[in-house]
């Protein structure tokens, strides 16, 4: 990703980031990733090839299980079933570091030393803007 070139944008139900592709001789080729969360709980990982949809399922105050699946293009070819591999190698990959960010994240929130403050508004509006919708929804029922 050409971070540099990230974009998030927020609409009334879902939030949308893009970025051009760095390099167009790896896995995905030419192209963009678009990345879509869908309130409450889905989101799209598109890239060139290829749909991911994840679903996080909460599982308790701390807990969450996230599902996972993939669609890609028919086709049968050894390359087509190498790339899907090598796909999922990489999202296996990347949710791993994800995991642990967001458990060391946690562990931080819940050591007592964390002191909130502001959220920075050009990196952060995607989290400020689902902090709205879930405050939106706590009004609505009274909470």
């Amino acid at each position: 990703l050409d971070y540099r070139s990230y974009i998030t944008e927020t609409a009334q139900w879902y939030s949308y980031q893009f970025s051009p592709l760095e390099s167009g001789d790896g896995l995905y080729g030419d192209g963009d990733a678009l990345y879509y969360w869908m309130w409450p709980n889905t989101m799209l990982n598109i890239l060139p090839g290829r749909l991911q949809t994840n679903r996080v399922v909460p599982k308790g105050v701390d807990r969450c299980r996230v599902e996972f699946d993939f669609y890609y293009a028919m086709d049968d070819s050894d390359e087509a079933h190498q790339r899907r591999e090598a796909d999922r190698d990489f999202s296996d990959e990347v949710q791993l570091e994800d995991l642990t960010i967001c458990e060391d994240v946690q562990r931080g929130l819940s050591s007592g030393s964390y002191e909130p403050g502001r959220l920075n508004p050009l990196r952060e509006n995607a989290v400020h803007h689902f902090h709205e919708l879930l405050r939106s929804v706590y009004r609505a029922d009274g909470a």
